[in-house]
C-alpha cells in the first residue's frame, strides 16, 4: 500500500508546507516511538522478562499479546513512515497517522493499569515508567504532525454507495462493544467481581481499560461514523487518524485473545473473541475505503509510466 501511496502522492517538496511541527521532528519522534515498543517488548514477558509487572498472570499474558502487535505491526509502521518522513516522502504521513491514539492508549493504559496498592504483587515495572512516558509525549507529537501533514489537495472523491450499511454493521459492534463492559461494571457493583474473576485479580486494570474504552475508544467510533457519513471530506484526515486507532488496537485486542485462549486463561472476555474480531475486520475496511481511491490512481499511475 505504501508504494501506490507513494506514487500517487510522490514529490520531493514532499509534506505540505503548512505542517505545525517540523518534518524532522516528526519522523525522529516516530522512529524513537518504534525503537520504544521494540524495547518494552524486549524486555517484557515475550523477552528478557526485565521489566516485572504488579499485575496478574492474565494481565501479563495479555501485555505479552500486546508486545506482538507492536512487534509485528505497530512499530514497523512507525520506522518506515519515521524513514520516509525524514525522506521527505508526502506518503509518510498516511502510514504515521493511523498510530498516534494507540500510542498514547498503550502509554497510559500500561502506566497506570498496575495494581499499585495490592501488596500481593511484587515489580519493578516502575523504574521503566520513562518507556511508557516516551509513548504518550510521542503520541501527542505525532497525533498534531500527522493531522498538520494533510491539505484539502489530499481527499479522494468518495462514492458514498453501501456506505450506510457499513455504517449501520459497524454501529452495531461497537454497541455490543459497550454493551460488554457496561454489562461488567454492573456485575462488578452488584456482585463485587466479575463471573471469571478477573476484577478481583487486577481492579485497577479493570478499571483503567473500561474507562478508556468506554471514554475514548467507542466515542470515537461512533463520532468517527458520524463523520464518515456526514463530512467524509472535511474530517478526512481525522477519519484516517481514528480508523488507525481501530485497525491497530484492534489488532492488539485479537492478539491479546490468542495469547489467553493458547495459555489457558480462565479470564478471558470470551464475548469479546466474537465481537473484537469483527470489528476489527470492519476496522479494516473502513481503512481501506478511505485510501481505496489513492491506491488505484497509484495502480493507474505506476502501469502508465511503464
Amino acid at each position: 500500500m505504501t508504494f501506490f501511496l507513494e506514487k500517487q502522492c510522490e514529490t520531493r517538496s514532499g509534506l505540505a508546507p503548512e505542517y505545525l511541527i517540523p518534518w524532522y521532528i516528526i519522523g525522529i519522534t516516530a522512529i524513537i516511538c518504534a525503537a520504544t515498543l521494540v524495547l518494552i517488548a524486549f524486555l517484557g514477558p515475550i523477552g528478557q522478562e526485565t521489566i516485572q509487572y504488579r499485575t496478574s498472570q492474565s494481565c501479563v499474558w495479555q501485555i505479552a499479546g500486546q508486545d506482538l502487535t507492536n512487534l509485528v505491526l505497530i512499530a514497523p509502521i512507525l520506522l518506515i513512515g519515521g524513514i520516509l518522513c525524514l525522506a521527505r516522502r508526502a506518503s509518510s504521513k498516511y502510514l504515521l497517522i493511523l498510530t498516534p491514539i494507540t500510542l498514547m492508549y498503550t502509554g497510559l493504559s500500561m502506566g497506570i493499569g498496575q495494581e499499585w496498592s495490592n501488596l500481593a504483587y511484587s515489580g519493578n515495572v516502575e523504574d521503566y515508567w520513562w518507556l511508557f512516558g516516551i509513548l504518550v509525549i510521542g503520541g501527542l507529537i505525532l497525533l498534531i504532525g500527522s493531522l498538520s501533514m494533510f491539505t484539502e489537495a489530499d481527499v479522494p472523491d468518495f462514492k458514498p454507495r453501501g456506505l450506510r450499511i457499513y455504517v449501520c454493521l459497524m454501529t452495531v459492534f461497537f454497541l455490543l462493544f459497550a454493551a460488554m463492559w457496561i454489562f461488567e461494571i454492573q456485575q462488578v457493583t452488584d456482585t463485587g467481581d466479575t463471573p471469571n474473576g478477573s476484577y478481583k485479580s487486577a481492579p485497577t486494570a479493570f478499571w483503567a481499560i473500561r474507562y478508556l474504552d468506554l471514554g475514548i475508544s467507542i466515542p470515537l467510533g461512533f463520532l468517527a461514523l458520524f463523520l464518515m457519513l456526514s463530512k467524509p471530506k472535511k474530517a478526512y484526515s481525522i477519519l484516517l487518524l481514528f480508523f488507525g486507532f481501530f485497525i491497530t488496537i484492534g489488532t492488539s485486542v485479537d492478539m491479546i485473545g490468542i495469547v489467553q485462549v493458547l495459555n489457558g486463561d480462565t479470564e478471558v472476555a470470551k464475548e469479546g473473541l466474537f465481537i473484537f474480531p469483527i470489528i476489527t475486520l470492519f476496522s479494516y475496511g473502513g481503512l481501506f475505503y478511505l485510501v481505496k481511491d489513492k491506491i488505484h490512481r497509484g495502480i493507474v499511475k505506476s502501469s502508465d509510466n511503464q
